[in-house]
């Protein structure tokens, strides 16, 4: 199953890898056909880049990164942004012990 994307603003900036995207959705309202714009601000993970508040920003869904980030950042102004990458696993090492009795 695809991931969904979305397309927003960078309404701030928090810490060093959390972006605050807006995403603007437009719908008609069910009886009288209004046009409605409704506004959401996800918190979006970004590594290694610069954002600046109004920059246009393209996320995606991925797993959870903390307890409110479920995006991650994958352009800012069509420029790719790297994506978040597994940490390398650290082997450990283990000693193994000899049952052979020292004589």
């Amino acid at each position: 199953m695809s991931r969904k994307k979305l397309k927003g603003t960078i309404k701030r900036v928090s810490g060093k890898n959390t972006v605050g995207v807006e995403v603007v959705r437009v719908y008609h309202h069910p009886r009288y056909r209004k046009r409605i714009l409704t506004s959401k601000v996800y918190l979006a993970h970004i590594e290694g880049a610069d954002a600046v508040v109004g920059m246009h920003a393209t996320i995606e869904e991925s797993r959870p990164i903390s307890k409110r980030k479920r995006w991650l950042v994958l352009e800012l102004n069509g420029k790719p942004v790297g994506k978040l990458e597994k940490p390398p696993t650290v082997k450990k090492q283990v000693r193994k012990v000899s049952r052979r009795k020292k004589q």
